[in-house]
């Protein structure tokens, strides 16, 4: 069930495709593996839709480029956010992480993938996330949010520990505003209050009927097989889940955030 691009759904994209120049305006730890690096657009802006990926390098092009879904649904200024999780030997998360400065230009081009949900569906939405998996969920709950459709939006978020839990604070805040969103986080080492374990065993304690929901799915290949797996037993609807698989060694066309992040 890994989304993917067609050579159609490709073809699309190549069209929509444009490459700019961004400066970073901030990075931020966000975990001990996790930056955030946001971006303002220098001249053009790049059009996207809530739940696509850019590919990101440096201005000269000497770094692979590599994909990383934006983490924030579009803005009128044109910031995106990006999460790029270090990965052992990485060369284009390590130059992130260890080079790239505030005040850098570097080259952004996209958007691509097929990982976004209809904005006219008022059907409640189930989002499961684990790791910087959770970067275009993000945005596709943010767009959700305000866009003032009352549905039902829930969140699961799995994480190693409790300092892996990225943006707490942000989910809390939107659960505390918004009556229709839910927030769940779920660890699965170390120690924390419940719940605990791996979102497939939790899931049927969590949400016992998927049939009626949208299902977004982001994270290592492991995690989405074995969450969709759960989503189909509890009766979600194929056409209605959707998933997005991270690699370790991503490619330029690959799904959703195929990236250097995992």
């Amino acid at each position: 069930m890994a989304e993917g691009l067609t050579h159609l759904t490709a073809a699309v994209a190549a069209l929509r495709s444009v490459e700019e120049l961004y400066v970073v305006r901030s990075i931020e730890q966000r975990t001990s593996a996790v930056v955030e690096v946001w971006l303002r657009p220098l001249d053009g802006l790049l059009e996207y839709v809530p739940g696509e990926y850019v590919l990101l390098e440096d201005e000269l092009h000497r770094v692979p480029p590599r994909s990383f879904s934006i983490a924030n649904a579009p803005r009128p200024d044109g910031l995106i956010s990006l999460l790029v999780t270090r990965v052992p030997g990485g060369e284009t998360s390590g130059w992130v992480h260890d080079r790239l400065r505030v005040g850098a230009q570097v080259s952004i081009s996209g958007p691509y993938g097929t990982f976004v949900g209809d904005p006219t569906s008022c059907r409640p939405a189930l989002f499961l996330a684990a790791g910087s998996g959770l970067a275009p969920i993000r945005a596709l709950l943010e767009a959700g949010l305000s866009g003032g459709r009352r549905r039902s939006l829930t969140l699961i978020f799995s994480a190693r520990t409790e300092a892996d839990v990225i943006d707490r604070g942000r989910f809390e805040r939107w659960q505390a505003e918004h009556a229709e969103f839910r927030f769940i986080r779920t660890l699965t080492r170390g120690s924390g209050l419940p719940p605990r374990g791996r979102i497939p065993a939790l899931l049927p304690e969590l949400c016992a009927d998927l049939s009626a929901h949208d299902v977004f799915i982001a994270g290592a290949a492991g995690f989405v097989r074995a969450s969709a797996a759960a989503a189909d037993a509890l009766g979600a609807r194929r056409e209605r889940v959707h998933t997005a698989v991270f690699f370790a060694e991503p490619q330029p066309w690959a799904s959703g955030s195929g990236r250097e992040g995992w």
